[in-house]
């Protein structure tokens, strides 16, 4: 295949020209996305900060927003009760680089009708995975500081993913609010609420992000710079390809076709 490149004409499979454009195309795509990403990761600490800007709720000025009024990043702090019988061990949690478990339980707000998720943080997990960790919650009224997260709860789980015990505590997978209702035969609330405060029961480690969009920025770099390097790639092959084929041109025709006289 024939190129015309500042006047000047090399030779390239064809092949070869369009594993590059694939490979320069993915790049540009891969470095897009991780912008868009970031972009959306932006926008959601914005949301979070204006949230929390509007300063603590209580359980009572929180029932008073709109139903649709998506509830990320407020914080709430309010007194109530634990069940103490009945909690979830949120499974596949590490924290610097330890395995263990997320403890999320059912919390009484005073004065409601309705129950509320907390997870109140990590714990390490045992020595086996057959026995669980036992939680000792206490069964008197105790205030919590706490910031609430509405919609995706699942994130990121294994299809298929189901309980792995029963009774409780029970071992779960991913964070459901309709299946945990139906386990646990409470009224709860369509958000979860997560531990601010250290606490006795477990480590606090909740993110708003995991990856902030100042990497998301950086990955977009990286894949730009892959595509500029495969393009830069193929160019110089070219060429070269190309200089050396000349030279052989050239070379070739400097050899003297004349007759030889035997004598």
């Amino acid at each position: 295949m024939l190129i015309s490149l500042r006047s000047k004409q090399y030779h390239c499979s064809f092949i070869s020209l369009i594993l590059v454009i694939l490979v320069v195309s993915l790049c540009l795509y891969l470095a897009a996305w991780q912008l868009q990403r970031a972009e959306n990761k932006q926008q959601r600490l914005d949301y979070i900060e204006a949230m929390k800007n509007k300063g603590e709720f209580s359980w009572a000025k929180l029932n008073y927003l709109p139903a649709t009024f998506n509830k990320t990043g407020l914080q709430l702090k309010t007194k109530g009760k634990f069940n103490t019988h009945k909690y979830w061990l949120l499974d596949n949690r590490t924290l610097n680089g330890r395995p263990g478990y997320d403890v999320i339980t059912i919390f009484y707000p005073s004065n409601s009708s309705q129950a509320l998720l907390v997870n109140f943080g990590w714990i390490a997990q045992g020595e086996s995975r057959n026995n669980l960790p036992t939680i000792q919650l206490p069964n008197h009224e105790i205030a919590i500081n706490v910031q609430l997260k509405q919609g995706d709860l699942a994130g990121f789980y294994l299809n298929g993913a189901q309980l792995s015990v029963q009774g409780w505590p029970k071992l779960i997978q991913f964070i459901d609010i309709k299946m945990q209702t139906k386990q646990s035969t409470q009224q709860l609330v369509d958000f979860i609420a997560y531990a601010i405060d250290k606490n006795p029961y477990a480590q606090p480690h909740y993110q708003n992000v995991v990856m902030p969009p100042e990497k998301h920025h950086a990955y977009a770099l990286q894949w730009l710079l892959i595509g500029i390097a495969a393009l830069g790639i193929f160019i110089f092959a070219v060429r070269s390809q190309n200089n050396n084929q000349t030279k052989s041109s050239d070379f070739n025709t400097q050899i003297p076709t004349g007759e030889v006289n035997d004598k």
